[in-house]
């Protein structure tokens, strides 16, 4: 009697591009989930970067829940104590305490260690980048530049601020990215920062918060400074505005602000925020600082991409229909990022740029974003709390 031939099981397969924290949470759980994942990124080395990463509470839970606790313990620790100064012809200031469930790492570091971790059964290819995407009625045609062509399920564009994956199939970065005429500077400075309290200040047009490398005797010096879009940044000039900002917050920061100015780790980048009115398109989706960069001042990102990440995962576990899975996926994540978006950008502007009643008026919209994101947050635990009791 001839039963016929039985048909292998095929996996669904996921493209993920970018092996930065978005894209590496992604293929850990997507695998997890029971996806054939390929990870691509176009760098050979991916992780230069000696700045901080800061994860959350929430954040440093989700790698918890990928059985990163080795990592947590290794190459993260405990954000430090703070202290917040402001004011124009003396210098005021606030002590807030630490807190131990927000944790600190160096970028280069902990990205290093979560790529490590993820499981074998995730195919990477480093030094691979994505030329083009080409929709079909069932897949997604992926083209590189090694010349090889592939076929897969969904792709994941977690490539981040300049994503290629953003660019072939939603929008332009001159479409998709706010700038706001601030500069970042970023100086690495070879001196322990004074009592390890983490400084925020808000003075003569700039914010800055220098924060210690608590695994070395390092201080890391950021500052938000105005810059007009037309000029080109002068960086030794920048630098040096911020080192004596940094001398006059207190004589505790002196020697801070004389390291800095003999550092040679130094860059500048601009205030960037991914702004999208949606996040996929078909079999495609964004993840990550590719779909809604709030901007490294704020700390968020970790927050914005690991938990991201996991609840892409459980989209697509729930449904056959990619398209529903992306919207449920948006719909858990994007009220957080908005939020987060207009708050820092808020932040950041009153701090530098505004005066008088333009001041009060971005202090008060910041103050009606928050609130705004209180209801949202609040549907999005009692929904995860329901579900919880039904399993």
């Amino acid at each position: 009697m001839n039963f016929g031939t039985v048909e292998p099981v095929r996996h669904r397969r996921a493209l993920v591009v970018g092996c930065g924290m978005a894209g590496c949470a992604a293929a850990w759980w997507l695998e997890r989930e029971g996806w054939e994942v390929v990870l691509v990124d176009k760098e050979a080395e991916p992780y230069p970067s000696s700045y901080l990463l800061q994860l959350d509470a929430e954040a440093t839970r989700v790698l918890r829940l990928m059985g990163g606790q080795q990592i947590v313990d290794e190459v993260t620790f405990a954000a430090p104590a703070m202290s917040v100064r402001w004011g124009t012809r003396r210098v005021r200031e606030l002590k807030i305490d630490g807190a131990d469930d927000w944790r600190l790492a160096r970028r280069s570091v902990l990205l290093s260690r979560l790529f490590a971790h993820l499981p074998a059964a995730v195919e990477k290819r480093l030094g691979v980048g994505l030329e083009a995407l080409e929709h079909r009625s069932d897949d997604v045609l992926a083209r590189f530049n090694d010349g090889s062509t592939e076929s897969f399920d969904v792709v994941v564009g977690a490539d981040g601020l300049h994503s290629t994956v953003r660019r072939l199939t939603l929008a332009s970065e001159a479409h998709s990215v706010y700038r706001n005429g601030l500069t970042h500077v970023w100086i690495n400075a070879d001196v322990p920062l004074p009592d390890g309290r983490a400084v925020i200040a808000s003075r003569e047009g700039m914010l800055s918060m220098i924060w210690p490398f608590l695994d070395t005797d390092q201080t890391s010096v950021m500052a938000v400074v105005p810059v007009p879009g037309s000029t080109v940044p002068d960086e030794p000039m920048l630098v040096e505005r911020v080192c004596d900002m940094v001398e006059r917050l207190g004589p505790d920061m002196r020697a801070v602000a004389a390291a800095a100015r003999k550092s040679e780790d130094t860059k500048l980048t601009r205030f960037s925020q991914v702004r999208l009115p949606r996040w996929y398109t078909r079999r495609v989706v964004l993840l990550g600082d590719s779909a809604h960069c709030i901007d490294p001042v704020s700390g968020m990102g970790a927050h914005a991409s690991l938990p991201g990440a996991k609840a892409l995962a459980e989209s697509l576990r729930d449904t056959d229909d990619v398209t529903l899975a992306f919207a449920r996926f948006e719909a858990e994540v994007r009220p957080f990022a908005k939020a987060a978006q207009s708050i820092t950008a808020r932040a950041v502007e009153f701090s530098t740029r505004a005066e008088g009643r333009s001041r009060m008026a971005t202090l008060a919209g910041g103050v009606g974003d928050l609130v705004s994101a209180i209801p949202a947050t609040l549907t999005r635990r009692s929904i995860r709390r329901q579900a919880t009791l039904r399993a």
